[in-house]
């Protein structure tokens, strides 16, 4: 199992205002951080409202890798009139993810009140079925992202079922651990009967979203157990470090290596 940091939330701040997300400097000091700390690979949200040129030269500069990478204009996916634009995004997004050698690009599907159910979900398969030559052609996996708070989905079996329906061996499911212990719990057994349409996987604790090495899911085990499977895409740590960052992602890198062995 092969296992990236995320430097996006690693550095996100609170401010009076909510949320303060990672400007460019920080994720390239998040890089810098993590070659430093033992790290092969990192990934980042949004690359089109930082200076992704910047972040090119430093993933070569680094020898890093970058597993996955954010759609820019993505999230609406239940909303049809909108994809167009979801579109072009997408293509300028493979054409960045080519330059950093990415191998995952993160779609999002948002909630439309507007509309019943079985319309939304039967617009994000037929947005997804229109995003999917494109992944194809460009040789990258969309991961779709369901999240406990501002997402369409509210379990993991539908969010499993479009990726059936949309039949693509490049778009799978970003299983994040710390929305889906969240959502619904049985983790081990839902990966285990999923896992060829699980194309990315994230983790922290829960119910912090801190250190994967602290809260109330044994990550050890579960590690170990998705690595018996034979799992082999990212293991994504996504969380809010508790402690100095450096010391904090070298316990949860080596947490990773210990379930692994």
């Amino acid at each position: 199992m092969k296992c990236s940091l995320c430097i996006d939330l690693l550095y996100l701040e609170i401010g009076p205002d909510g949320p303060v997300f990672s400007d460019t400097k920080k994720l390239l000091s998040g890089m810098e951080l993590a070659k430093k700390t033992g790290y092969d690979t990192v990934e980042f949200w949004d690359w089109a409202t930082r200076d992704y040129e910047r972040l090119i030269r430093k993933k070569q500069e680094l020898g890093l890798d970058v597993a996955a990478i954010c759609a820019k204009d993505r999230g609406t996916l239940t909303m049809p009139e909108t994809l167009d634009r979801a579109q072009a995004g997408l293509k300028e997004t493979i054409e960045v993810a080519k330059r950093l050698e990415c191998p995952n690009i993160i779609v999002t599907a948002d909630p439309n009140p507007k509309l019943s159910r079985e319309q939304c979900h039967k617009n994000i398969v037929e947005g997804l079925k229109r995003l999917a030559p494109l992944a194809e052609a460009g040789n990258v996996t969309l991961v779709l992202e369901p999240i406990f708070e501002g997402s369409y989905f509210e379990d993991s079996k539908e969010a499993f079922q479009v990726i059936k329906e949309v039949g693509s061996s490049h778009v799978k499911l970003l299983y994040d651990i710390f929305h889906y212990q969240l959502m619904e719990g049985n983790i081990v057994n839902t990966i285990k009967e999923n896992l060829e349409l699980i194309g990315h996987l994230h983790s922290a604790s829960v119910p912090g979203r801190n250190e994967i090495t602290e809260g109330e899911l044994n990550y050890r085990y579960l590690i170990a157990a998705i690595e018996k499977m034979g799992y082999k895409g990212y293991f994504g740590i996504e969380y809010l470090p508790t402690m100095e960052k450096e010391a904090s992602v070298i316990q949860c890198r080596e947490l990773v290596e210990a379930a692994c062995k």
